[in-house]
């Protein structure tokens, strides 16, 4: 190395110091895992500076390494919850069927009430649950699947496959929640986060693959993307990315037989219409006048509460209307008779 070089190495060391000390503060990463991103950032700071530094490009540089740092402390802060949880509520139960046990033990309809922080639940072949996540929201768990209420905002999906709608249904007894409803489902293919969305997780050992029916989820791991409605991000341990349509009815069958049970009495035909639609995925099409008709039309007379999948119920409070449903593909019809 000659002395110019020497010397602009030194000038270009010396920026990438003052570069460090003007990034605002930031949770710091372990000692180990700080060095390494030192050594990343500074190492890309000598390509972009290519041995000349101009001073005016400091401050832009020294964001976008305090956003590099702040991105490694908060996956590290994703590792391990340093809030003790055990007696914060997770979840409540709506509905559960089949084989359920919670920190290993079989769970009964009394032990069954509420999920709390540092909860362990497993799902056995065709069971499935329906929790009302603490913070609003429905989280619906498929058979087969292993679940760990880590933080107060997060859990880890061990294996399985699990459904969340960030939205409160039409026909939903809890109150409506001023707040963005707060849920990272942590996998050990990366970390999934919802921006008003109804989206599905399912995670094997060597997969990950995330649908999303409505709204966008963010996906950090392996593969950092954004995931928008009707996409299917699969997403390999290896880190490789495919990217597929995902159909809105076929692909989440399995979520209606976890909807909720609810009270159909005194609704109107629209807002039970809502209904199947938010939980079955099909879109409703009114022809004429019959979204008129059925915002006017009460439902009396059904059983209470409703137990039956979305869709059998509406084949069962659409008989006592004059009105008409009929599925056709991903779409609800609706008509007079």
């Amino acid at each position: 190395m000659d002395r110019n070089n020497e010397i602009d190495e030194l000038r270009s060391d010396e920026a990438f110091a003052e570069l460090l000390g003007k990034a605002p503060p930031r949770p710091s990463p372990p000692a180990s895992d700080e060095a390494l991103i030192r050594e990343a950032v500074h190492a890309e700071w000598q390509q972009v500076a290519g041995g000349h530094v101009r001073r005016r490009n400091i401050k832009t540089f020294a964001l976008a390494a305090s956003v590099l740092l702040a991105v490694f402390a908060t996956l590290n802060s994703l590792r391990e919850p340093v809030v003790d949880v055990s007696d914060l509520q997770m979840a409540t139960i709506e509905k559960q069927f089949g084989e359920i046990r919670v920190n290993s033990l079989p769970a009964g309809s009394a032990q069954m009430a509420a999920i709390e922080g540092g909860d362990l639940l497993e799902t056995g072949a065709d069971a499935g649950l329906a929790l009302g996540w603490h913070d609003g929201g429905s989280l619906r768990i498929d058979e087969n699947t292993i679940v760990d209420f880590e933080a107060e905002n997060q859990i880890y999906l061990q294996r399985g496959r699990i459904y969340f709608d960030s939205e409160e249904g039409p026909l939903s007894s809890r109150p409506a929640s001023t707040d963005a409803v707060e849920l990272l489902i942590r996998t050990d293919h990366g970390v999934m986060r919802h921006l008003g969305t109804q989206y599905m997780t399912s995670v094997a050992a060597d997969e990950l693959v995330v649908s999303v029916r409505d709204g966008v989820v963010s996906i950090v791991g392996a593969v950092t993307a954004t995931a928008p409605a009707g996409k299917q991000y699969a997403i390999t341990g290896a880190g490789e990315l495919s990217i597929d349509d995902t159909n809105g009815v076929d692909d989440w069958e399995w979520v209606e037989k976890s909807t909720p049970v609810v009270s159909l009495n005194g609704s109107t035909v629209l807002r039970a219409l809502a209904w199947v639609s938010q939980e079955s995925g099909r879109k409703i099409v009114y022809v004429d006048d019959a979204e008129l008709v059925a915002s006017e039309a009460e439902l009396r007379g059904l059983p209470d509460p409703m137990t039956l999948e979305p869709t059998r119920a509406m084949e069962v409070f659409m008989s006592l209307v004059d009105l008409n449903a009929r599925k056709e593909g991903d779409v609800i019809v609706v008509s007079e008779d």
